[in-house]
């Protein structure tokens, strides 16, 4: 399936705050157009049509033929983009291809990725006379619910839309699996001198050929300068795992989400920041290994901090790889040994007492068991070791963002030998109910 966006108005609102075009505005590092782009090819679509018009030229320079990204582009220029969108969507004319499916999506629309892999799987299910219409019926939640355009529904179809409807129970979120239909009703607005898509959209409508999709993801259109901000929000918050464990979701994300949002606008990639999550791991190993727990304790917080901007990184720039993932995780474990060498070392050195090695090594084994049963889980049964599947026993912090925490306490309060006791304990016991419960889940 090819998508086709449209990009060829002036978007004058924005125009004042970024002194670029409105498609090539940056929203947290990537151009507004680019992220939608990447965001698409996250679905599949590989080719892509930009309808061009008062910024042909600055697109065509920015986005190229699409190598960069692993995707083709090709261009088509309105040079009646003035008139409106509807017929800047006609211009796809050129291009179409009996009975293609396609997306029609505006480049200033931010939705989420999953809404638009879930919308784009049901394009198999319309028909030739029909589109199919993203629209959002939590309209409560809707951002600037004035200025979208508005939906009549009835039975998962649109009976009529428009800003000015004055009763209506869902919202348009610019986002169409179009047909030759919607093309043959464009042709016929714009042979009425109705020029807008939703006049096309209206004709179809009037035929109930226009089928919902109701989504339950994010999505803004980013008119204005607190739309754009609204944007950057619902991206960050998206970028929050729900495989989260209690101190990440409750403490690091708050701190994670603001640096990324600052790194974001560099070109910092997510293995530099998990190889500087590492050092830090090792500077907090060094501290405790020299008696300054103190520091080692919050060093091993930020390096838990900054191990979370790495994955964010990626998510937000369409930067996630295999590698990417074995890199981190192997970081991860020799950071977690170093930490409890340093911390050991820091116990035996100032008593002499050996069962501070025997701690030490127990802490050492029980360390890496969550990420390793999490991971044989998955490669025995196929299935992702869900949070839930650890009942109460996520309480015990024995994931790493637990434990990191755990030792930030103890560097804090100075208490190594009370800390290693209790790493080794909650982690061990944390496996062996995963032991027991797996029996039930694999």
């Amino acid at each position: 399936m090819r998508a086709v966006l449209l990009a060829a108005g002036e978007g004058k609102r924005l125009r004042h705050y970024f002194k670029r075009p409105k498609p090539l505005i940056h929203l947290l590092g990537l151009p507004l157009i680019e992220r939608n782009i990447l965001t698409l090819r996250e679905c599949g679509i590989k080719d892509f049509i930009i309808i061009t018009g008062c910024y042909d030229s600055a697109l065509r320079d920015c986005l190229g033929t699409g190598e960069k990204m692993g995707i083709n582009i090709k261009y088509l220029y309105n040079p009646d983009w003035k008139l409106g969108n509807g017929l800047s969507a006609h211009t796809f004319h050129k291009e179409f291809k009996r009975d293609e499916k396609f997306i029609l999506m505006m480049a200033d629309h931010i939705i989420g990725s999953d809404v638009i892999k879930d919308f784009v799987a049901e394009a198999g299910n319309i028909k030739q006379n029909e589109i199919l219409l993203a629209a959002d019926r939590r309209l409560e939640g809707v951002y600037d619910l004035p200025e979208c355009t508005k939906i009549k529904a009835e039975n998962n179809y649109a009976l009529e839309l428009g800003k000015g409807l004055q009763e209506f129970n869902a919202v348009d979120c610019g986002l169409f699996i179009g047909t030759g239909a919607l093309l043959d009703a464009l042709s016929g607005s714009i042979a009425e001198g109705r020029y807008a898509l939703t006049d096309a959209v209206n004709r179809l409508a009037g035929l109930n050929r226009v089928k919902l999709h109701f989504i339950d993801g994010p999505w803004v259109d980013v008119d204005d300068l607190a739309s754009y901000k609204h944007a950057e929000k619902m991206l960050l918050q998206s970028l929050i795992p729900p495989k989260d464990g209690l101190v990440s979701k409750f403490i690091n994300r708050k701190f994670s989400l603001v640096i990324t949002k600052f790194l974001a606008q560099t070109g910092a990639t997510p293995n530099q920041i998990t190889f500087f999550s590492f050092l830090i791991a090792v500077a907090s190993a060094i501290c405790f290994a020299t008696a300054n727990p103190l520091c080692g304790g919050l060093l091993a917080q930020f390096s838990s901090i900054v191990d979370g901007v790495d994955g964010e990184m990626a998510r937000l720039k369409f930067l996630k790889s295999n590698y990417g993932g074995i890199f981190d995780s192997i970081l991860d474990r020799y950071a977690d040994f170093l930490i409890i060498i340093g911390m050991t070392y820091a116990w035996y050195a100032a008593t002499g007492n050996t069962t501070a090695l025997l701690v030490g090594s127990a802490a050492l084994t029980g360390m890496p068991m969550s990420m390793l049963f999490k991971e044989k889980f998955q490669a025995v049964t196929g299935k992702p070791f869900l949070p839930g599947y650890d009942g109460i026993s996520r309480y015990l912090l024995a994931n790493r963002d637990g434990r990191l925490f755990i030792i930030m306490l103890g560097g804090i309060f100075n208490l190594l030998p009370f800390t290693l006791i209790l790493l080794a304990a909650v982690t061990h016991l944390q496996t062996l109910i995963r032991l027991y419960n797996a029996r039930k889940l694999a």
